[in-house]
């Protein structure tokens, strides 16, 4: 059951629907069990969207109408119980069948609607600074960065790519997935963020068998984009008016399977052994005819774009295998952009797979997924599983396949050439020669294929030519001498010791300088030894009324000036308080908090105070957190609306043992979790939010291995649960005999129950129930919600080991019986109470 709340822009509630066929009138019906509806997300799209339809009687149009208006919001909890904001971007009314079907999606219609120019980066910046410079004014901030620190100069030349285009484009080439994030104060939005993350999901050790969670796997192949051969282009640099290729760049694959040619074209000689249109009986190994596509890239330097080329041609030079797997139960604990496995045991295939794409239907609290990324991955299967493999493959061996061409080895070799145009016709080596000034050093690499062939490419650099010698300092020399003046040098002895200067004579400083070319430099420099000055005039006297401050501990004496101030203290470190002098007396003095200005208060007792602060930060080390002994540090922080207190588990002795933990209180609730030893693997969760209480607890594994076991508990089911073994009815009946199919009301739907109704029945004799003979059957909940109406047989135990049945029919509010239920043996048995369980 899943709740959908309906609000104006505004965030005026409008309606609320409900996926629950048994909610009250006043909330509209909603299913989303259609082809294209569902809550759906996609790993590549960044987005989410949900699609539904509200079904409405007559009087409910309008309303219904007003709900789904465009641009409006919807609110809901998702299946992992995070909070979902959407904008409502179409929506169909059909008053004539009761039905209005919409979509919304999270990304709002500022990132959709909105639209970006053509951008140029001056120079490299961090994703962050990007999605901050396209989506700045979308009320959108950037939440969690798994990579703050990468920069990239990016350019783009479109005009009218929407800020979700450009930011996910953003995401692509720097290698991350985003996700949008909200915070919800009951039905208001506070927070949007856009989280980067270098891989959305994780790993939980998922396996989805076939004939159990899968019905089939059925294997794809096809060639549609199949190439052995690609030339690029790329984007036109700064400067430049043509966009660059790789013509004329120098590069050897150091592996010697592909070939870059001196027309710019990447090619690949194993792949077009397989592929090329000129392959025969009689032409095994063609050297000709590649399939080449032309492609253009957003890189602006040769390096980057034979990167983006080199990754294509890997891609595009075999066939594209896929699977389409048909998910029969997808596991409530897989996520989008988790990682699964794949068993088909009778075919021997065993593969990972990415939830891609995840769609969930809260109609049928059901999820369908397409999954990518396939690799096989044999290591993963049980040792079972593989004996039985090598087994069946043993049995089934046929004959062998013709052997493919690869490549057999790859050997680089050097030689000295005295031209940079043809290579030397010397003896190549494997190691590299002294290459003398203005000659050439040659390498070449010759590839040896599995089948015999060979190919040869080489590469030259030059080596300069030697510079002349440069000229360096050989010597400096500093000596002193006194001088009667300031303008001419001294003519006598220079010392390398400093002579005292008398008042009026000048210090002079000579530096010599020698070159290694036997040149040199002599420099001076000069200082004034002045002399004592006259002495000055006698000042005005002082004034004799003018306040003091006094420091010190006893109260001042003497004669004391009107308003002198007496800080109490032996040094203004140690100081307790402040007194003025009003004439005759010592009174307690103030100073008003708008002239100070506190860089850093220590060791300060604030008492009846009121403290205004966006954030407080509180360290603590090695606190005892319990009687136990064990002791933690960290910081309580106090920020806006959110109080947090983050720390480290500690023993007796304040060493951590690793565990960390988190807990915080804010307007959408509490949350709460401590991690393993290894700080990050969250051992115990629990977090109140809106009325419902969430708690999880560590399974088994670390990390993306993790599995966990997570419920949740809310007023309702703590209602239901403290009303278990209520009596509902009381009475004798056979629920039916052959004149009275007879029927039971309960004082309770068993829709409001925890988990349904306990029938208990009696031995019944000469037409009353004579008290003994006590047994009990079940009908559960979850069984009535899936087949309402439905004839169910009940077995019971008669007396004397006599089996007996009562046939009936269950719905939410009653049970109705059968007119066969008095025949033989179930005549018997009588009914004589229903309770709650």
């Amino acid at each position: 059951m899943a709740d959908f709340y309906f609000t104006d822009r505004k965030y005026n509630q409008l309606g609320i629907a409900s996926t629950d066929e048994l909610a009250s009138s006043s909330v509209i019906a909603i299913d989303d069990i259609g082809g294209q509806e569902g809550d759906y997300q996609s790993v590549e799209g960044g987005y989410r969207s949900y699609s539904a339809t509200l079904h409405f009687s007559p009087d409910q149009s309008a309303q219904v109408k007003e709900m789904a208006k465009v641009g409006n919001f919807v609110l809901f909890k998702g299946r992992a119980g995070e909070s979902v904001w959407t904008t409502i971007l179409s929506s169909e009314h059909d008053p004539l069948a009761g039905t209005n079907t919409f979509v919304a999606e999270d990304a709002s219609i500022d990132l959709i609607n909105g639209t970006v120019g053509a951008y140029a980066a001056s120079s490299a910046m961090t994703i962050a600074q990007y999605i901050e410079l396209f989506a700045g004014d979308s009320g959108f901030v950037i939440g969690y960065n798994e990579i703050p620190d990468l920069t990239r100069t990016l350019k783009w030349d479109s005009d009218d790519s929407s800020i979700l285009t450009r930011i996910l484009s953003v995401a692509k080439q720097f290698g991350v997935e985003l996700s949008f994030r909200f915070e919800v104060r009951g039905l208001s939005v506070i927070g949007k963020y856009i989280d980067i993350r270098k891989r959305i999901g994780g790993n939980k050790g998922i396996y989805l068998r076939v004939d159990t969670d899968l019905n089939k796997i059925v294997t794809t192949s096809d060639i549609a984009d199949l190439c052995t051969a690609i030339a690029g282009t790329g984007g036109t640099p700064e400067g430049s008016d043509t966009p660059i290729t790789l013509k004329g760049y120098q590069w050897v694959d150091p592996n010697g399977r592909y070939i870059l040619g001196g027309d710019g074209v990447l090619r690949d000689p194993v792949a077009l052994r397989t592929w090329s249109r000129l392959l025969s009986n009689t032409n095994t190994n063609p050297v000709d005819a590649h399939i080449t596509r032309n492609k253009t890239y957003e890189a602006t330097t040769q390096a980057t774009l034979l990167q983006s080329v080199l990754s294509d041609l890997e891609k595009f030079n075999h066939p594209a295998v896929n699977y389409e797997v048909n998910i029969a139960k997808l596991p409530d604990t897989v996520n989008i952009g988790d990682t699964v496995y794949l068993v088909d045991e009778d075919e021997q295939l065993f593969l990972s797979a990415r939830v891609l794409e995840l769609t969930y239907s809260y109609s049928n609290e059901s999820g369908t997924a397409t999954l990518g990324d396939y690799l096989i991955q044999a290591s993963q299967v049980s040792a079972e599983y593989r004996a039985l493999a090598e087994t069946l493959a043993k049995q089934n061996k046929g004959q062998d396949g013709k052997d493919g061409i690869g490549i057999q080895s790859s050997i680089v070799t050097y030689q000295a050439g005295s031209s940079g145009v043809s290579a030397p016709t010397g003896t190549w080596s494997d190691a590299v020669p002294n290459v003398a000034a203005n000659q050439y050093l040659w390498s070449r690499t010759i590839i040896t294929m599995t089948d015999g062939s060979t190919s040869t490419t080489y590469s030259v650099g030059k080596m300069g030519a030697n510079g002349a010698d440069g000229i360096g300092l050989k010597s400096s020399a500093v000596t002193y001498q006194i001088g009667t003046n300031g303008t001419n040098a001294p003519s006598g002895t220079w010392s390398s010791t400093i002579p005292p200067a008398s008042q009026g004579t000048y210090l002079w400083s000579r530096t010599v300088t020698l070159y290694t070319d036997g040149t040199q430099n002599t420099s001076y420099s000069v200082a004034y030894q002045g002399t004592n000055g006259a002495k000055g005039d006698k000042g005005d006297p002082g004034s004799q009324n003018v306040p003091m401050t006094y420091v010190q501990t006893e109260a001042p004496t003497g004669t004391i000036v009107t308003n002198s101030l007496w800080w109490v203290g032996a040094t203004m470190s140690s100081v307790t308080a402040l007194k003025r002098w009003n004439g005759s007396s010592w009174i307690p003095e103030s100073i008003a908090q708008a002239v100070l200005n506190i860089i850093e208060l220590n060791a300060v007792t604030i008492n009846s105070a009121i403290i205004n602060s966006p954030k407080i930060n509180v360290p603590f080390s090695h606190a005892v957190i319990n009687e136990s002994g064990i002791l933690s540090s960290g910081n309580l922080t106090l920020n806006g609306t959110s109080y947090s207190i983050d720390g480290s588990i500690e023993d007796a002795n304040g060493k951590p043992n690793g565990q960390k933990y988190h807990t915080e209180l804010n307007p959408d609730g509490m949350s709460s979790y401590i991690t393993q030893t290894d700080g990050t693997t969250q051992l115990h969760t629990s977090r109140i939010s809106m009325g419902v209480l969430e708690l999880s607890d560590l399974i088994s594994g670390l990390g993306d291995n993790a599995t966990y076991n997570t419920s949740s508990l809310d007023a309702e089911k703590i209602y239901q649960l403290n009303h278990v073994s209520n009596t509902l009815w009381q009475g004798v009946s056979l629920l039916g005999w052959s004149g009275n199919a007879q029927s039971v009301t309960p004082s309770k739907k068993i829709t409001d129950c925890l988990n349904g109704w306990k029938l208990v029945w009696g031995e019944y004799s000469n037409g009353t129930f004579s008290g003994t003979g006590i047994r009990e059957t079940e009908i559960s909940k979850t069984s009535v919600l899936k087949y309402p109406g439905a004839g169910r047989i009940l077995s019971i135990m008669n007396y004397g080991n006599a089996n007996c049945s009562k046939y009936v029919y269950a719905y939410a509010d009653h049970i109705d019986g059968n007119t066969k239920n008095s025949d033989g043996a179930a005549g018997g048995v009588v009914l004589v109470g229903v309770y709650e369980y």
